[in-house]
């Protein structure tokens, strides 16, 4: 499916998730790609949002392919796109380089922004949170944010998502207790980009604060 723009689309997947407005959800942005469709959900909703950050570290031993990540609290999150087996036997020649990788990326994490500065993590408990991207080809970010949210108790957490692969929408239906899509695609090679009429022209500091003040905006 195409959209004009992520406004659009924001718009849209609202129409499907009114069960959720005005219940003082959380938004969980999983890629700042898509952070314009996000605060168009959000304000629909009238929901906060939560911007995820974290750090790739690339595979040593195929350089084409991300290992995992490190997120803002040091957790290293394994792709699950590779085996706990296989991560092991790369391990065995790269250790020490997958060591000082992931103590870069933590580094350079504390040097960024955050771009959640007066969220407070807690909010999590005991509150619907809506794991959203506008388009997903890639497991990749679901298992971050999952490590994410591990160390709290939502009440509910919900996939949604403009267009996704037919094997991602399987693990958000694995991982999560219900989900939303406009779109599922057999597979894509394209960009993100590729499935919107107009191009995104804000930028990602200016659309970060726009979600830093969400509650403002739709208020």
């Amino acid at each position: 499916m195409f959209y004009p723009n992520r406004q659009v689309l924001g718009d849209q997947l609202a129409e499907k998730l009114t069960q959720f407005k005005d219940t003082d959800s959380i938004v969980f942005c999983l890629k700042k790609s898509s952070l314009l469709s996000c605060i168009e959900l959000a304000a629909n909703l009238h929901a906060y949002i939560y911007i995820m950050q974290y750090a790739e570290i690339q595979d040593p031993f195929d350089i084409t392919r991300v290992l995992g990540a490190v997120t803002q609290k040091g957790d290293f999150v394994l792709n699950p796109e590779i085996s706990r087996g296989e991560y092991e036997y790369i391990a065995m020649d790269f250790m020490s380089v997958i060591e000082e990788r992931k103590r870069d990326a933590f580094s350079a994490l504390n040097a960024q922004p955050d771009p959640n500065p007066s969220f407070d993590m807690n909010a999590f408990n005991n509150r619907n949170v809506l794991l959203f991207a506008d388009i997903l080809s890639t497991q990749f970010q679901i298992q971050v944010a999952l490590n994410i949210l591990k160390s709290y108790k939502p009440a509910l957490i919900t996939g949604v998502c403009g267009n996704i692969t037919t094997d991602i929408s399987d693990k958000f239906t694995i991982e999560t207790d219900g989900v939303t899509y406009m779109d599922i695609l057999p597979n894509t090679s394209f960009e993100d980009d590729h499935y919107f009429d107009q191009p995104d022209t804000l930028s990602e500091e200016d659309k970060i604060k726009m979600a830093n003040n969400i509650s403002l905006y739709w208020a």
